[in-house]
């Protein structure tokens, strides 16, 4: 079936965010006089909401401090590490030329509107979904079906582009087609490492 609709996950997928995330949660962990993350730790707050994060990265007994210590630092002193990914404002412009609307489905809390506006990308996407927009954020389907619900879409029209394993599990989850971006280690209808490739398809 022809795809009707594109849903994105964010970071690493629309932005390279990696470095921007690795010094705002070492900024957290500072404050508290915690070690610096891992590298399992960075993989894991790239996919994860930032309450999942703090819960992985932080003692129990530090878990309000660390909250305290958050709302203390504004992601704005951090959003100068991050980059548009190669060609996703061509694609989404071939996209939007094609009739195909874009969402976004994020684990994200409060700062995707920030991103949207650093990059000028939020003519482009309708809806768009972070944690706070549902009970139960990604891997659980709900935010894609929300995202459906919107289109009026079946899943079977609709591709949800991700990089991780909860961007996985939600598709699954959803029912809808799953890419994966710059990631072989997933199960995905469609490994996608270029967004240029992408483009001239549509064209």
């Amino acid at each position: 079936m022809t795809v009707r609709g594109v849903v994105f996950d964010c970071d690493g997928v629309l932005i390279d965010s990696r470095e921007a995330n690795v010094r705002f949660y070492g900024l957290i962990l500072e404050q508290l006089g915690l070690s610096p993350m891992s590298l399992q730790d960075e993989d894991f707050v790239h996919s994860h909401t930032v309450q999942e994060s703090l819960a992985h990265l932080v003692p129990e007994e530090l878990l309000d401090s660390a909250d305290r210590a958050r709302k203390n630092i504004t992601y704005r002193q951090v959003i100068r590490f991050i980059s548009l990914e190669q060609g996703i404002r061509e694609y989404l412009n071939c996209l939007r030329r094609a009739g195909i609307p874009c969402a976004v489905n994020t684990n994200r809390t409060d700062t995707m509107d920030m991103i949207l506006e650093q990059f000028g990308l939020g003519s482009y996407f309708h809806p768009v979904v972070t944690s706070r927009d549902v009970n139960r954020p990604k891997p659980h389907p709900e935010s894609l079906r929300l995202i459906l619900d919107s289109w009026g879409l079946t899943p079977e029209q609709v591709v949800f582009i991700g990089d991780s394993l909860v961007d996985e599990q939600a598709a699954r989850g959803a029912g809808t087609l799953f890419w994966s971006y710059k990631n072989e280690n997933l199960s995905a209808d469609r490994y996608v490492f270029d967004y240029h490739e992408m483009i001239r398809e549509l064209k």
